[in-house]
């Protein structure tokens, strides 16, 4: 039986979203799809912590090795971490270490404002694609071995950042453990991470996948922290991949928690009850019907038809709702490691735009990205809609 990671109850299953592929592995050719896993996806809660869990017996090593998504493509993430480097900078940091730092979208705008910074992020082929571009970061997993390097090789941080990348870690206590090794006195943790509060109030479980096993309210996270010694100093909620949350944390004794985090506390507790949480799965089953029902309207009405972003929500999407090439004839996606490639599991072909492709209608996987997306394509007489809830934009 699934355990929680952070009070060891016993977690209970209360739905399955059901055979799902890894959602950020993009097959390319036949051996690609003959080898590609597939299991069932179950959701497990802990009512006490406010907190989910989706178990997978995969190896950590195997979802990073060679990783397709790249920060610095969404015009929107570079603004947002332009922002956060603006926070960074007022917090009087000297040395920063960015866990997850990708293609080293934060670190660039750390370094245009003066501070010292590294990036440490496991998958190689992304990390490339930073350190080409004079953002240093190391090849790895954040763990004893690496903070023994970074100790050795750089010195101690006095802030450690995580941004989209906590509900990533296989083992979150040793995050907690190796940040108590590796930051000098008085440092902070700045952690960013989809919140569930908001992924169960907008039922966008669009978001769960098995790249991410944990998924965090802020209790949880509390609770987590306070187990090694740390103390929320602040939350908020950020506008950033569809809704997550940045807490702030430190060792730092006489710390009093901010008045929104407080409330935010308050807040999520009607959110992420097991009878909310239910209710909101069910809606998202029903969601998925809707769009594949949807999707048949267009056809039959002679609409041509194609989807816009491939990011790992569109996998969970269109697995869950059996939805195929037959349905959408392809997805459009910027990122040039994807384009070439097929989708996880209904293996829908990933292209480029082409200013030539006759569309009349997008469903939107990346529909955060709208306002950019139709400024791309500057055609009014296209239409957009967002999957779940359908509807358009």
């Amino acid at each position: 039986m699934s355990k929680c990671i952070i009070c060891s109850s016993n977690l209970e299953k209360i739905k399955s979203l059901g055979p799902q592929p890894l959602a950020n592995k993009y097959p390319k050719n036949i051996s690609d799809i003959e080898n590609e896993f597939t299991s069932p996806m179950d959701v497990y809660y802990c009512e006490k912590c406010l907190y989910v869990n989706l178990p997978c017996e995969v190896s950590r090593d195997i979802f990073f090795e060679d990783y397709y998504y790249l920060s610095s493509v969404n015009k929107e993430l570079v603004n947002h971490f332009e922002t956060m480097a603006d926070d960074i900078d007022a917090l009087d940091s000297k040395f920063v270490l960015d866990v997850g730092s990708n293609d080293g979208i934060l670190l660039e705008k750390l370094l245009n404002k003066n501070i010292n910074c590294l990036g440490i992020d496991p998958s190689e082929n992304v990390s490339q694609i930073a350190n080409s571009n004079g953002f240093k970061t190391i090849v790895g997993f954040f763990d004893e071995k690496s903070v023994k390097k970074i100790k050795l090789d750089f010195g101690n941080p006095d802030l450690i950042t995580a941004s989209s990348v906590f509900t990533h870690l296989e083992k979150p206590n040793d995050f907690f453990l190796n940040c108590k090794s590796l930051l000098c006195e008085g440092g902070k943790i700045i952690i960013e991470v989809e919140y569930l509060a908001n992924i169960v109030n907008d039922f966008s479980f669009e978001r769960f996948y098995f790249d991410r096993p944990h998924y965090y309210s802020l209790n949880a996270l509390i609770n987590l922290a306070k187990s090694h010694g740390f103390i929320l100093e602040d939350a908020k909620i950020i506008n950033v991949h569809g809704g997550s949350i940045r807490a702030i944390f430190t060792e730092k004794n006489g710390i009093e928690t901010s008045k929104r985090a407080k409330e935010i506390l308050i807040q999520e507790k009607s959110y992420l009850s097991k009878k909310q949480l239910i209710d909101k799965l069910d809606q998202f089953s029903f969601s998925c019907k809707k769009l594949k029902e949807q999707i048949t309207q267009f056809k039959n009405s002679k609409l041509n038809i194609a989807a816009y972003g491939c990011p790992a929500r569109f996998s969970t999407i269109t697995n869950f709702g059996d939805i195929k090439k037959s349905d959408i004839p392809y997805v459009i996606d910027d990122s040039p490691l994807k384009q070439g490639r097929l989708s996880p599991g209904k293996h829908i072909p990933i292209k480029s735009y082409d200013i030539n492709d006759k569309v009349d209608v997008y469903i939107v996987f990346a529909y955060e990205y709208i306002e950019s997306i139709k400024k791309k394509l500057q055609n009014p007489d296209v239409k957009f809609f967002r999957p779940i809830p359908f509807q358009e934009i």
